[in-house]
This record gives C-alpha cells, structure tokens and sequence, in this order.
C-alpha cells in the first residue's frame, strides 16, 4: 500500500508590507505544497517541495526563488526575514491595480484605458 499525495502546509510567516502591486497594507503569508510518499498510511518522502507567499491585500500569489530563505521559512526560522522582489518570482497577480489609477489612485469598477478622474492613461 503506496501512494503519493500533495501536502500543503502553512507556515509560521506574516510580515506587514507595503504591496508592491496594489500600493496598499497588507500582509505577506507564507505556505508550502509538496508530495509525499507514504507507505502503509505513513509519510515516508517529501519532494518537489514549493515555498509560495500570498498577499493579504490583493491575494497575489509568489513563488519564493531564494533557495536560502526558502529553507529558513520551512524550517520556521523566518522571523527576521524580508522578502524583496528578487527573492520572489510572480505566478499569479490577484485584483491589484486593474481598476487603479496609478497617477491619481481613483478606483473605479469598470475597465477603462484612460482615467476618468485625471485622464492619465491605464495599464
């Protein structure tokens, strides 16, 4: 009796920030998914181990590319860590900045090219 199975765990991170995206507070909140190998319903093996960070205020998600802070995030250890954006790699922008101006910040719920507060060209 074997079998794989994905595994997600939470971990012991969540730093404030200043979203990068959505240029707003939030949190970073940190998570890993991996495989495991279990022999007669006991974990035996872990692999293909993926540390992500989710944002809280816009649910962007980011795959942690700094092996270093990966493992010290794993292991618990991430007390004192900061994530920058060259330790991260994007998989998934949340609702950041789709509707936000990013001259004036006016938020609207309908996707324009142009800004009808300031007239300043949209992403």
């Amino acid at each position: 009796m074997a079998g794989v199975y994905p595994q997600r765990k939470e971990l012991n991170f969540n730093k404030t920030i200043l979203c990068s995206c959505c240029n707003k507070y939030g949190r970073y909140q940190a998570f890993m998914e991996c495989n495991v190998l279990n022999l007669f319903f006991i974990p035996v093996f872990k692999f293909s181990k993926k540390i992500y960070v989710k944002t809280t205020c816009c649910n962007s998600l980011y795959l942690v590319t700094n092996k270093e802070k990966a493992a010290l995030l794993e292991h618990g250890q991430g007390e004192d860590i900061y994530l920058g954006d060259e330790d991260m790699q994007p998989v998934h922008m949340g609702y950041c900045g789709l509707n936000t101006c990013p001259s004036c910040g006016f938020e609207s719920e309908q996707d324009f090219k142009f800004c009808p507060n300031c007239g300043a060209p949209l992403k």
